[in-house]
């Protein structure tokens, strides 16, 4: 039996009942996070344009757009709440942005199924396990040769969460992954733009598309991930190791985490920026809370870390708009230092990015990689990744931070133990669009999503009202 083969019968074989309880808390918390940033993705620049463009393509009404009026059909639906859910870059990650890329399916074809909600968590959980395992199949040289592994390798997962939302059988499935790894696409190239929320956008789009053409018989190799001209051999790098992809399917279940350098399998974040700056804020929060400096008293910030800083994004060095600085590991430290420690939404901004003390703060701030890391490929630093940071002052003393290690440094993200700053973070961002007794209304249904017997009605929650 094929890889292929092996992934599709998970998928189709997989049931509520196989999932530990709490696999099942965590994916609605999750939900729960990727909806509150989808409804804020409404009020951006890019969620107006995406909205508007959903809403002039049009569709047969029987899914909704997230926090607006807007009814079209599922795949255009999973497309506009696939991007604006990571409009902010505030969604949550692990291998990729999992929410991003499997809520907006399970509520697009839950909506237009009449699913239940036990079958659409069964269904996210099944396409984050897919997901995470190719992910860490096929290792970071993937990343680093210039992919977007949210949308190259998430395509997959989102595929998977639509077949078995739409309950295809093995063969089905076959196809359907094989359809939707011939669209799995993204380009780092695009980080800092409009269109690296897109991404997820397009990997919904295609993973509905994909499912549902394989439903009404449309054929692609069965054998897709294996062929020689196939996913592995074609998106793979050196560290790909095919046969890795299916040994823990489910065995444990990724969302739990299970010591694969992913705290508890997900990282729901609190800062709206770039997963790859949350390192160095985690430990300018640090000194800022011991040490009380002003921006005035910098003489110079030093960040050494183990990847290369510049490779991130276009940008990055002098960012001219709020989108750049999410990207910016320069101007998030920057940008807290300025405010005291302060990092949210209001810091992203155009007006914010340009203000003159942040920009007079970016040429004191130096960010380089560890010299024994420089030039070498990313398969052979085993994963490890870390920031020291440091900050002189004009007095001549030396502040320094303790070593932040890539997913273990204090207050970067929530997990299930936090659940009330989760809920709190939801209540923000549903709440710039909805009234609060909707918007509590929504984050109940969704924590109770388990026991709805119709999708429907949850999303009915989290829509603009006529």
């Amino acid at each position: 039996m094929g890889t292929t083969q092996r992934m599709a019968r998970f998928i189709a074989d997989g049931k509520f009942e196989e999932i530990p309880a709490p696999a099942v808390n965590l994916s609605k918390l999750c939900l729960l996070d990727a909806v509150g940033c989808a409804i804020y993705g409404t009020t951006r620049p890019l969620g107006k344009i995406m909205t508007g463009l959903v809403d002039e393509l049009g569709g047969k009404p029987v899914c909704r757009v997230l926090g607006t009026r807007i009814e079209t059909n599922a795949v255009n639906a999973a497309m506009a709440n696939g991007t604006l859910g990571h409009s902010e870059d505030f969604d949550d990650f692990a291998a990729g942005h999992q929410a991003v890329l499997l809520m907006p399916v399970v509520l697009a074809l839950g909506e237009e199924l009449h699913v239940s909600g036990k079958h659409a968590l069964l269904s996210y959980i099944v396409g984050f396990d897919i997901t995470t395992n190719v992910t860490h199949s096929m290792g970071e040289d993937h990343y680093g040769k210039g992919w977007h592994n949210t949308s190259s390798i998430g395509t997959l997962g989102s595929t998977a969460a639509a077949a078995k939302m739409l309950g295809l059988d093995e063969m089905q499935t076959r196809m359907a992954l094989g359809i939707g790894a011939s669209q799995a696409s993204g380009l780092r190239g695009n980080f800092g733009t409009m269109t690296k929320p897109f991404h997820p956008g397009n990997a919904c789009r295609a993973a509905v598309t994909a499912a549902k053409m394989a439903q009404k018989g449309y054929e692609a190799n069965p054998d897709i991930m294996e062929h020689r001209f196939g996913y592995a051999a074609v998106y793979g790098e050196e560290m790909m190791s095919l046969s890795n992809i299916t040994r823990h399917l489910g065995n444990p279940w990724a969302l739990m985490g299970s010591g694969r350098n992913v705290a508890n399998g997900i990282q729901i974040k609190i800062w709206p920026c770039c997963g790859g700056t949350h390192g160095a804020n985690t430990a300018m929060t640090h000194l800022l809370e011991k040490h009380r400096f002003k921006a005035e008293d910098v003489e110079s910030v030093d960040i050494i870390t183990t990847h290369e800083p510049s490779c991130m994004a276009p940008n990055l060095r002098w960012p001219k708009s709020g989108l750049q600085g999410k990207f910016s590991t320069w101007y998030t430290v920057s940008s807290m230092i300025v405010d005291g420690g302060k990092l949210d939404l209001s810091s992203f901004t155009d007006e914010a990015a340009n203000r003159p003390r942040v920009q007079d703060m970016l040429r004191r701030v130096n960010v380089t990689q560890d010299p024994d890391t420089t030039g070498r490929p990313h398969r052979s630093r085993g994963g490890g990744h870390w920031w020291d940071v440091s900050v002189t002052l004009k007095n001549g003393e030396r502040l320094v931070a303790p070593r932040v290690e890539a997913n273990g440094g204090r207050g970067d993200t929530y997990g299930w133990e936090t659940r009330d700053a989760v809920f709190d973070k939801f209540k923000m961002l549903a709440g710039a669009v909805l009234k609060p007794a909707q918007v509590d209304s929504a984050l109940n249904a969704i924590m109770d999503m388990d026991k709805a017997p119709d999708v429907r009605s949850v999303v009915d929650t989290a829509i603009l009202p006529r």
